[in-house]
């Protein structure tokens, strides 16, 4: 049954079913039911349950090993074991202090960094990626591009670690390179690497003027300059024996330590008389400051020093007024 809706002026405005009317209701010809929407409503909100309940089901937990995992386990398998001598605990300052065997933290643990150096820029580094390709380009290592890892420090240094000596030694005794047209000075690492110092351990040239013709050879070389540092080959005319004047041989130096000027080769123990004096001359020895512990400069050319000394005899001026 339907009923038609006339208004006060008999203007005729639609058809209504009877089960959408009621006699409490102002019916408007747009208006929707109340009940129908409840209707939609509720269909609504059972449908959402509905797609809420088939979601709610957590999925099955599964166990991948990631790729720091598997380093992990790789270093654990190929890592050689390192016998420390137990640290002693104790405290200094009411905080917490190990003690550890000098040997062991000086040579032990620094045997997998033996071919370690460091790049400092001059200003803010490149990126590693970029760093690590244009050092490979530069350098043309011995051992290919694996054989090298450069590791970000901060945002002027980064570690450089090389698996061989030979590549070791060339890198190093370049002693800078130009990355990214930024300037990076190598240093060689030390387990008393600090960011403050720079290291007084430095390559240079020593020349062994009138040395015996038939000792230009590392093997005799080495042991002769002990005493001065540790041999890291022969120049090119004292491999090639092209120059009989001298040898030419790069060591590596520390310039906190005294260097003989002569050493004598002697061929009995108990007779120093028999054998001659080597003359041994250094070339191009860099200034190193053992105040600020910094190159390029000797100690009583430091400014922090001249600076410290200036403040200190304020100090004492203002304690005697």
């Amino acid at each position: 049954m339907h009923l038609q809706i006339w208004d006060a002026s008999q203007q005729f405005h639609g058809v209504l079913s009877t089960g959408d009317y009621s006699p409490n209701e102002d019916l408007h010809p747009n208006q929707t039911s109340y009940s129908n929407q409840t209707n939609v409503d509720t269909k609504l909100k059972e449908g959402e349950n509905t797609k809420h309940d088939q979601i709610t089901e957590p999925a099955p937990y599964k166990v991948v090993q990631t790729f720091a995992a598997k380093l992990r386990q790789s270093h654990a398998k190929n890592a050689a074991p390192i016998e420390l001598v137990p640290p002693r605990h104790t405290t200094k300052q009411g905080l917490p202090a190990v003690i550890y065997d000098m040997e062991d933290f000086m040579t032990k643990l620094a045997v997998d960094c033996k071919y370690t150096l460091i790049g400092k820029f001059s200003s803010t580094i490149p990126e590693v990626e970029l760093i690590r390709m244009s050092f490979i380009m530069q350098t043309q290592l011995n051992g290919g591009g694996g054989g090298v890892n450069i590791a970000h420090y901060n945002a002027r240094h980064v570690f450089i670690d090389l698996d061989n000596e030979l590549d070791y030694n060339t890198v190093w005794t370049q002693q800078r390179m130009t990355i990214e047209g930024k300037l990076m000075i190598i240093q060689t690492w030390t387990p008393n690497f600090r960011l403050e110092e720079e290291t007084p351990i430095v390559p240079i040239w020593v020349l062994l003027p009138s040395l015996p013709w038939h000792c230009f050879k590392k093997e005799f070389i080495t042991p002769l300059l002990s005493s001065v540092g540790k041999v890291l080959y022969l120049d090119s005319a004292s491999i090639k024996r092209t120059r009989a004047s001298m040898a030419k041989v790069k060591v590596q130096v520390d310039l906190t330590k005294a260097r003989p000027r002569h050493v004598w080769i002697g061929f009995d123990e108990e007779d120093l008389t028999i054998g001659r004096w080597l003359l041994i001359e250094y070339e191009n020895i860099p200034p190193y400051c053992e105040y600020c512990r910094h190159q390029g400069h000797m100690i009583e050319e430091c400014n922090f020093k001249i600076r410290d000394e200036e403040f200190k005899s304020r100090k004492e001026l203002e304690i005697e007024t």
